[in-house]
């Protein structure tokens, strides 16, 4: 299970492996490309992801968002209401699993300093993205204490068909 903190800059997160990604473009990516614009303007986005090589939560707020990353068989609780769910993704991994900023999808970078690792096996998965947020009330005014996404795995024998929808609104910073 990883546990931890991903800054965005570009509105979005992503799961996936960079050696699996890749692969998938002859072994070599090359510095700068450009690969979100790629995927929203072309079919290329809807075969990456049945091919299990991305899991994105994309339109969310800029923000520092607490990421959980865990099988379904590990227990956990999101530290809040659950607002949000999308699934399920393909997901492949075939070395490691790591999770960024969507940024890297647009400038693609072969340094590894913003992609943080979560220490899941190699295989293949089917992937529910949640968006959680826990209120407090200071005074008269609700506010924020915490926000971010609980991603859950389950390990299957092939590829599931991808039923997740990428224009669901995920975002879980707001005061409703």
């Amino acid at each position: 299970m990883y546990l931890g903190r991903v800054d965005t800059d570009f509105n979005g997160l992503v799961l996936f492996d960079p050696s699996a990604l890749r692969q998938h473009y002859g072994g070599r990516i090359r510095a700068g490309t450009d690969l979100f614009t790629r995927y929203v303007s072309t079919d290329e986005g809807d075969e990456v992801l049945s091919k299990g090589l991305i899991v994105p939560v994309l339109a969310i707020d800029d923000a520092g968002y607490d990421i959980a990353v865990h099988l379904a068989s590990e227990p956990y609780a999101p530290p809040g209401e659950v607002l949000v769910e999308n699934g399920k993704y393909a997901l492949r991994v075939v070395e490691r699993l790591v999770v960024a900023d969507l940024l890297v999808l647009k400038e693609w970078s072969n340094k590894f300093e913003s992609w943080t690792d979560t220490g899941i096996r190699p295989g293949l998965y089917a992937v529910t993205a949640r968006g959680f947020r826990n209120m407090a009330t200071k005074g008269r005014k609700k506010q924020i204490v915490q926000a971010g996404y609980e991603f859950v795995l389950e390990p299957k024998r092939k590829l599931p068909k991808v039923s997740a929808d990428t224009g669901m609104d995920m975002k879980v910073i707001r005061l409703d």
